[in-house]
C-alpha cells in the first residue's frame, strides 16, 4: 500500500459516468444480471464496466480489436472487449489444486473481460465505497507476454491502482512457466495480491498496466477490517487488534481498519481463595495411666485411652493394654494381708492350749 486512506469524492473536472447497461449495453450481448454503477465496494469490479466517458476520459487503451466480447458495449470506440470460451481453452492455471486445467471460470460459465492490453493502457470506474476501511486485492490474470510464438517477453505482468488521483498499489509478479502458458488463456488467480485503505463515499479507482500483454477480468475487494470494529463474540479471548477504528469490544477480534487495539477480553476473575480445611487435631492424646494406650489418629480426635480402670470389686484379671498389662480389678491395701496372718496365728495359739 503507498498512499494513506484516499479521501472519498469524485474528484473536481471529472467528466465520467458510471457505466449504465440501459445506456450503452448492448442488446441480447450484455448479461440482464448487469447493473449500473456505481459499484458496491466491499464486491466484486468487472473491469469490463469501465465509465463511460470515452477515451481520454474514463480509459485509454492502444488496441480497440474486435474480440469475442464485441456487442458487449456500444459507446464506441471501445476497449478490446473479450470472452472466456471453451473453443479457446481458457482455464484455470497456477493454483496448485484440482483447478488447474478446468474450465474458467467455470464449466457451466463465461465472463467478459478487457484484453489484449498495454502499458500504460488505463481504465476508471466510479464506485461507492460502503464501509470505510483496509481491503484486500484479489483478481485472476491472463497474459501473452511469453517467448515467440505468443507475443513475446518473460512473463512479467504488472498493475498500478490509484484512488482519486492517489496511487495505492503497485503490483507486479511473474507469470509461472510463462514459457509455455503465457498465450492469453491460462488464467492464474493472485488471492489477496495487494491491501489498500478506502474511506466510505463515491470515488474514482483507476487501473492502469505497468506491463503489457494482459487480460483483465475483475477486481474483488474484500474488507479486512472497518471503522469501530465489529462487537467481539461473548465470552473472552483477547479482542484483536480493530485497524482505523475504535478499539474492539471484548472477545473476539474487531474488524475495524487499522484502529486502536480491541481491549483483551475481561480477566477471568480469580476464583475465591479456598477456604483452608480445618486444623486437623492433633495427635490423639496420650492413653489414660493404666497402660500406654493406642496412638490417636494423626490429626483426628484423640486416641481412646486402652485398658481404662476397671470398675471396684472385678476379679483381679490382667488385660492387655497396647504396652504392657493392668489389672482390671481393685487392688487390696497393703495392710491387709498381714492382718489375715495375723488372725490366723491367734486362733492357732487357742487351739493349742486347749488341747489335753
Amino acid at each position: 500500500m503507498l498512499g494513506g486512506p484516499a479521501r472519498a469524492d469524485v474528484p473536481a473536472g471529472y467528466k465520467g459516468t458510471p457505466f449504465d447497461p440501459a445506456i450503452a449495453g448492448g442488446k441480447g450481448v450484455i448479461p440482464a444480471t448487469v447493473k449500473a454503477g456505481p459499484y458496491a465496494i466491499p464486491g466484486r469490479l468487472d473491469l469490463i464496466n469501465y465509465d463511460l466517458g470515452g477515451v481520454g476520459v474514463a480509459y485509454d487503451c492502444t488496441h480497440h480489436e474486435v474480440k469475442g466480447g464485441d456487442g458487449y458495449r456500444t459507446d464506441q470506440p471501445t476497449a478490446s472487449l473479450s470472452l472466456t470460451a471453451a473453443s479457446k481453452m481458457d482455464v484455470f492455471f497456477g493454483t496448485g489444486t484440482a483447478l488447474d486445467g478446468t474450465r474458467y471460470p467455470s464449466a457451466t460459465s463465461e465472463d467478459f473481460y478487457v484484453g489484449a492490453l498495454d502499458a500504460p493502457d488505463w481504465f476508471n470506474y466510479t464506485v461507492n465505497v460502503k464501509t470505510a476501511g483496509t481491503y484486500s486485492l484479489s483478481s485472476t490474470w491472463a497474459t501473452g507476454n511469453g517467448p515467440p510464438g505468443g507475443m513475446g517477453g518473460m512473463g512479467e505482468m504488472g498493475v498500478q491502482i490509484s484512488v482519486n488521483g492517489t496511487k495505492m498499489v503497485d503490483w507486479t509478479a511473474t507469470l509461472p512457466d510463462y514459457q509455455t502458458k503465457a498465450n492469453y488463456h491460462y488464467w492464474k488467480p493472485y488471492p489477496n495480491f495487494a491491501t489498500l485503505t478506502l474511506a466510505a463515499g463515491l470515488q474514482v479507482i483507476k487501473v492502469q498496466l505497468t506491463a503489457s500483454h494482459l487480460n483483465l477480468d475483475y477486481l474483488e475487494f474484500a474488507l479486512v477490517g472497518g471503522d469501530g470494529g465489529a462487537a467481539g463474540a461473548a465470552g473472552g479471548g483477547d479482542g484483536g487488534a480493530g485497524a482505523n477504528g475504535a478499539a474492539g469490544t471484548t472477545g473476539a477480534a474487531g474488524s475495524g481498519s487499522t484502529g486502536a487495539a480491541g481491549t483483551n477480553g475481561a480477566a477471568g476473575t480469580s476464583g475465591a481463595a479456598g477456604t483452608s480445611g480445618a486444623a486437623g487435631a492433633p495427635t490423639g492424646a496420650a492413653g489414660a495411666s493404666s497402660s500406654t494406650g493406642t496412638a490417636g489418629a494423626a490429626n483426628g480426635a484423640a486416641g481412646a485411652p486402652v485398658g481404662a480402670s476397671g470398675a471396684a470389686g472385678a476379679s483381679p484379671k490382667p488385660a492387655h493394654g497396647s504396652s504392657g498389662c493392668a489389672l482390671s480389678g481393685a487392688r487390696a491395701p497393703r495392710g491387709g494381708w498381714a492382718l489375715a496372718l495375723a488372725v490366723i496365728a491367734v486362733a492357732l495359739a487357742r487351739s493349742k492350749r486347749r488341747r489335753p
